[in-house]
């Protein structure tokens, strides 16, 4: 599988709510830029943080993958937004995602995010 179909993979889960299946998706632990503070994680971040901010889908998902080697990638998410569960804005958010491969699945080894309000909408 090619990092793009991976980020890709998972961004579908994560729009789903699939917790369960969004925790095979990081290597741990996971290093996260977290407000400018490194932090390292034994688990999945994500439904602790869907589930304290109310976090619906994300739409509008930019991704490229900046450069793929065999056992290594770099991936950014150039933009999105973010919806609550009602569908209303939230946020724009961009993401930058370090993968390693290991035993010929990709991993999630270290992220980063930006989030901020689109004066647009």
């Amino acid at each position: 599988m090619k990092a793009l179909e991976f980020i890709n993979r998972y961004l579908e889960y994560f729009n789903n709510d699939d917790f369960e299946s969004l925790k095979t998706f990081f290597a741990y632990p996971l290093y996260m830029n977290v407000n400018g503070n490194i932090l390292m994680v034994n688990e999945s971040p994500v439904e602790e943080m869907k589930k304290n901010s109310n976090l619906g889908k994300t739409k509008d998902i930019e991704v490229e993958v900046i450069k793929e080697t065999e056992d290594q990638a770099h991936v950014i998410l150039r933009n999105a937004t973010r919806y609550d569960k009602s569908e209303k804005y939230v946020e724009s958010v961009t993401a930058f995602y370090a993968l390693r491969k290991k035993e010929n699945d990709w991993q999630i080894i270290f992220l980063s995010g930006i989030t901020f309000k689109n004066q647009n909408i």
